[in-house]
């Protein structure tokens, strides 16, 4: 028997209440661990140190900070 047809098996014998607690829980740990990634988060992973050699932002990230800000002044 897997354990997803002895968790099965289980819920049925539980009271309505704490089997919608059992779904709710298994519910949380599929968004806490998903099995395959979100394409919202594939697609923000794809940009990462994407910027890192730019010859934009070799100087301080405070001092470019600092450069925007003055722009607007």
């Amino acid at each position: 028997m897997t354990t997803a047809e002895a968790v099965y098996e289980l819920v049925k014998t539980l009271p309505e209440e704490q089997a919608n607690m059992v779904l709710a829980f298994a519910e949380f740990l599929q968004l806490k661990f998903p099995s395959h990634p979100s394409p919202k988060s594939q697609l923000l992973s794809s940009y990462l140190g994407i910027l890192k050699d730019s010859p934009n932002f070799n100087e301080d990230p405070v001092e470019i900070q600092q450069g925007l800000r003055n722009e607007w002044d």
